[in-house]
């Protein structure tokens, strides 16, 4: 079985909704680096690994969702510049 990213993120309200919407579907996946993002979060993003096959029926689901990515630099911007984060 080829597995393919899907997406990655690092905010844990983003996982848990990544993989409700998954699970919702049936739709079998692998949240990796998931263990090791709960002892070390900026570390490394959980990248979630779906079947070759069922990446059409995933990825409609995520494409819409606004995903909490912010990077390292932006964290001491202050609130003005929030609606400028991708």
């Amino acid at each position: 079985m080829s597995l393919k990213e899907l997406v990655s993120t690092s905010n844990m309200a983003d996982i848990a909704l990544i993989k409700s919407l998954l699970d919702a579907e049936g739709i079998p996946y692998i949240a990796q680096g998931e263990g090791f993002h709960a002892v070390r979060p900026l570390i490394q993003p959980v990248r979630f690994l779906v079947p070759e096959e069922e990446v059409d029926r995933a990825r409609p689901l995520i494409e819409n969702l606004h995903l909490s990515v912010v990077p390292l630099a932006d964290l001491d911007e202050d609130e003005d510049n929030a609606d400028d984060l991708p």
